[in-house]
């Protein structure tokens, strides 16, 4: 904030001289207020889009109330039934001497079911099971957002790094128009040549305004990220190919976000049915209390109860076993889930080694190459060794070269990304931490 505030105390000096300044030097205003604004633009680094990212997106906040939802869960599953209080009067409104309440029969009682069979400790634990689960789910939801924001910086240095191979190809698109129109216009080439420079020319800068054009919706896209906000400016260097990584991603296993999900939705199925073992036991429900006697003067004794459902038809035995049914396909999922994952991560770690190679032989020795040829092609082209067509091939060849680079290095960061979101490598920064018990 210190640096943006001189940089604006600098900006303002440079106004007020320019304001007193002789005409000459207004001349020079629009470069310094392009350097103005560019001093404004903040670099964007990927570890600051990233955490922008994260504070700004209110899925994760959605994740973590239900995270919240579910520690309400575990609260409730901690309770205890209630107990209960019952009134009951018997023997009076009758004729003679139950005529009235003179020989009613009034009993106060406090009753209470007891859980047995564990009841108690497996609603607990499956609802921890559930909050467990549901911390997953807000960890895949941040990782999740993390690769989007990986992909969409990645994409809009790419978009830019395109617009400047746009750029470089108008430029000279137009030294060869201007070179073939010398030459047409002294003769050494016919018309025709200088109609297919024009045309190449023409096609130049409608690719350059389709590549600006998808560099703002890569811009934007970005910044939707952000917030909506695009004040920003990207390095080109953070979008070349790193000559080592500066990290090691984990080996797959048990720690990785996804398999630790399903291994919590198995443990989540085996908790339900030891709930659903559990509800089969037939909880007795004990009572204790007082009955008041009218026709003895109001005398009184204690009474005292107990009650115990029969299990004859209804013992669970559905749903006990449903819940056994969803424990084995909970467990076949995760195995199923170890082996699509390794797949993928096998899949992805070739398909980086493979993206690497070819940016690095693009920019060892096919884009070296092809600019050597564009340089023959064009000195040949003026001592008349050449044509023309061999001028807009060897320009061809050297752009399809460096776009080739772009798209090798666009596939290595978008599988670096899958690869960060497969094995968690950015789960550090994310606002949390898990508060499983």
């Amino acid at each position: 904030m210190l640096d943006s505030y001189r940089s604006k105390r600098r900006s303002a000096r440079i106004l007020r001289h320019l304001a007193t300044a002789p005409i000459g030097a207004l001349l020079a205003t629009p470069l310094i207020a392009t350097v103005a604004v560019a001093q404004e633009r903040q670099t964007l680094t990927l570890d600051a889009a990233i955490e922008r990212a994260v504070e700004a997106d209110p899925g994760i906040r959605a994740a973590a109330a239900g995270v919240d939802a579910a520690r309400g869960g575990v609260r409730q599953a901690r309770v205890r039934p209630n107990p209960e209080l019952s009134a009951e009067a018997e023997n009076f409104g009758g004729r003679g001497d139950l005529r009235g309440f003179s020989g009613a029969e009034t009993t106060f009682a406090l009753s209470q079911q007891v859980e047995i069979g564990g009841q108690r400790s497996a609603r607990i634990r499956l609802a921890d099971r559930e909050l467990h689960g549901a911390e997953l789910d807000r960890a895949l939801r941040g990782l999740d957002l993390i690769r989007d924001v990986q992909g969409a910086y990645y994409d809009a240095l790419a978009a830019q790094d395109l617009v400047r191979i746009a750029e470089e190809r108008v430029a000279t698109a137009e030294a060869l128009n201007t070179s073939v129109a010398r030459r047409v216009a002294a003769a050494r080439d016919p018309l025709m040549a200088g109609a297919r420079a024009e045309a190449g020319l023409a096609e130049a800068r409608i690719a350059l305004t389709r590549a600006q054009a998808e560099a703002a919706t890569a811009r934007a896209r970005l910044s939707s990220f952000l917030g909506g906000d695009d004040g920003f400016s990207l390095i080109p260097a953070d979008f070349a190919l790193p000559r080592a990584r500066d990290h090691e991603h984990a080996a797959l296993g048990d720690t990785s976000p996804d398999i630790a999900r399903l291994a919590a939705q198995r443990d989540v199925s085996g908790a339900a049915v030891n709930v659903e073992r559990s509800i089969a036991w037939q909880n007795p429900t004990l009572s204790f209390g007082y009955r008041r006697f009218e026709e003895r003067n109001g005398e009184g004794a204690l009474v005292a109860g107990v009650s115990i459902p029969l299990g004859v038809f209804d013992r669970n035995q559905g749903a006990v076993a449903r819940a056994r049914a969803e424990q084995r396909r909970a467990e076949l999922e995760l195995e199923a889930g170890r082996r699509t994952l390794s797949r993928e991560y096998a899949a992805l770690e070739r398909a980086i080694a493979t993206d690497a190679a070819a940016v690095q032989s693009t920019e060892d020795t096919v884009i070296p190459q092809a600019e050597r040829a564009l340089s023959l092609a064009q000195d040949g082209y003026n001592r008349g060794a050449f044509s023309y067509l061999d001028v807009l091939e060897a320009q061809r060849a050297l752009s399809d070269a460096r776009q080739a680079r772009v798209e090798a290095l666009k596939s290595f960061h978008t599988n670096e990304a899958a690869l960060d979101r497969l094995t968690a490598r950015f789960g550090e920064v994310l606002p949390f931490e898990e508060q499983h018990q």
